[in-house]
């Protein structure tokens, strides 16, 4: 008898016992239901977060002040080294620094750094008043943001070390302030800051503004009562509020991407270690967000194999249950395995239709626990969305950036199916061959 003989007497024997194969294959489907939800509900964590992440641009160091060790300054007693953790001028990070950097590096950085500067009002040629809110950027900070420019061009490094009163506008606002297909770069826009100082700005672009980057507006929001930000150089907010040139604790950079993360960051870090060479109590700490989510995503997919290999130890109660129902299985057809050996079949036929019919068990259950893992998996996650879309209206502007993915891992359902056919063989195998081996003789005198 061949496989397809075996195949067929296998679903012959499962449709005539329909009740029995269903609890049999149970330890199984649980089983596999349980690693594909987990499997699902992880990676769908996973690439979730990669999606949020994406709506940020990804390729950006934060670099920090960082005290040195205790033991590296061993010549100092303990007192003297925590009065020394207070910062001087002289260790922050400074404009000229940053400067220097893009000046060794040219077009491989741009500084992400911004400042409030404050509530800007402007009246447009209908006399309406238009508010805005002035912020002081860098073109780093701009870029991270992925908004999209419209016209003109974004702020750059040189508006900043030169402090320009060059503004870059939403289309919103120029829609409120502007004519119709009038052009707003170039036009000088007058604000009034906070009520009191007015300051005059030039317009150097216009981008495309985004609720889910920026600000969501309340529902009914009137265009004209419309709040959009406006970014003007960092370097000229401070000189316009009459601050001394700035020094920072951290600073964010942005690399290019002709560059490898490697490069990027040994550029940095040898940079601000020849800086910081000198110091004695502090250095530079350099973090990526790049590293952070791939930490994320090990860390989460250590718990996810964890917590499956977990789940998965129920398909060995499956897998002894499929033994037990085919030994009694077998035991009740012991008169036809007796009639078919003294009909001249080989142990080895036997063998297979007994080994087939475990594997079809195992193998119809794996199938069943694979769809109700990935029915678990995407109800879940649209529970999941369901309380972060109710969570929005609290916090839209952090809950907009979260873009929620349900994504089934193949390679589980993959492995999941090869081990639901083993299961089968494992545990069919001694049933099967202690049918092969019954001695025709006494199978047919079993009463």
């Amino acid at each position: 008898m061949g496989l397809i003989e075996s195949i067929r007497l296998a679903f012959t024997s499962l449709a005539a016992n329909k009740m029995r194969s269903l609890l049999t294959m149970l330890g199984i489907i649980i089983g596999i239901s349980s690693v594909i939800t987990i499997t699902t509900i992880g990676n769908s964590i996973q690439q979730t977060l990669k999606n949020t992440f994406a709506q940020i641009n990804m390729n950006m160091f934060y670099c920090y002040l960082s005290s040195r060790p205790y033991e590296e300054n061993d010549e100092m007693t303990e007192d003297e080294y925590y009065d020394s953790m207070y910062l001087s001028e002289a260790d922050y990070i400074t404009n000229d620094m940053i400067n220097e950097l893009l000046e060794k590096y040219p077009g491989k950085y741009k500084v992400i750094y911004s400042d409030n500067f404050g509530s800007g009002e402007s009246v447009n040629y209908r006399n309406e008043y238009v508010k805005t809110a002035l912020i002081g950027s860098t073109d780093g900070a701009v870029e991270q943001s992925k908004l999209k420019i419209l016209s003109g061009r974004n702020l750059t490094q040189r508006d900043n070390n030169e402090k320009k009163n060059t503004i870059l506008v939403s289309d919103i606002f120029v829609r409120q302030y502007f004519n119709e297909n009038e052009n707003p770069v170039g036009k000088t826009v007058t604000f009034a800051v906070n009520g009191e100082e007015t300051y005059d700005f030039t317009i150097v672009g216009v981008y495309e503004y985004s609720e889910t980057k920026l600000t969501k507006f309340p529902a009914g929001t009137k265009e004209i009562d419309k709040v959009t930000q406006a970014f003007i150089p960092v370097n000229t907010a401070q000189k316009l509020k009459g601050e001394t040139d700035s020094v920072y604790e951290y600073v964010g950079l942005l690399w290019s991407s002709d560059m490898s993360i490697e490069e990027a960051e040994a550029n940095i870090k040898s940079f601000f270690d020849e800086k910081y060479e000198q110091n004695k109590y502090w250095s530079i700490y350099i973090e990526n967000e790049t590293q952070i989510l791939s930490m994320i995503d090990k860390v989460i997919g250590i718990v996810t194999i964890a917590v499956s290999v977990i789940a998965a130890i129920s398909l060995i109660v499956g897998g002894v249950g499929v033994m037990n129902i085919m030994l009694v299985s077998i035991t009740e057809r012991t008169k036809e395995i007796g009639i078919r050996k003294a009909l001249g079949a080989q142990n080895k036929s036997i063998r297979l239709q007994f080994v087939v019919e475990a594997i079809i068990i195992c193998l119809i259950g794996g199938i069943i626990g694979i769809l109700t893992g990935i029915l678990n998996g995407v109800l879940i996650g649209n529970i999941a969305t369901y309380f972060i879309n109710s969570m929005s209206a609290e916090d839209p502007e952090m809950m907009e950036m979260v873009v929620i993915s349900i994504s089934p891992s193949l390679k589980a359902i993959l492995v999941s199916v090869f081990f639901s056919m083993l299961t089968g063989v494992f545990f069919g195998y001694y049933p099967a061959n202690k049918a092969a081996k019954m001695n025709p003789i006494d199978a047919l005198r079993y009463d």
